[in-house]
């Protein structure tokens, strides 16, 4: 169980894209918009590694562990830093998390 304060996101909890996100990577770093609300929002090279990642829906568990085989470092930091990022994109409507 991944926890953040009031939410609780188990290892078993799909992410997904919302559609209405709209996104292109300019120069090795993802640039996306939220059609629905004209908001764009940039990420850095570990960001746009995970949204690629999530062009299909995918646990948290599968993402980190991915994500682990691919980085070197402490899977717990990994882990923590993947919650923070997909709750602030489901926070402003990029992903969804069930």
């Amino acid at each position: 169980m991944i926890e953040a304060p009031n939410l609780q996101i188990s290892q078993k909890a799909r992410i997904r894209r919302r559609p209405p996100v709209l996104s292109t990577e300019v120069e090795g770093v993802v640039v996306m918009m939220d059609m629905e609300n004209g908001l764009y929002f940039g990420l850095d090279e570990i960001g746009t590694d995970i949204w690629q990642r999530l062009e299909a829906p995918m646990t948290v568990g599968e993402l980190v562990a991915g994500l682990s085989q691919s980085y070197a470092a402490d899977n717990n930091i990994i882990e923590r830093d993947v919650l923070a990022l997909l709750l602030n994109m489901a926070k402003h409507g990029l992903v969804d998390i069930d």
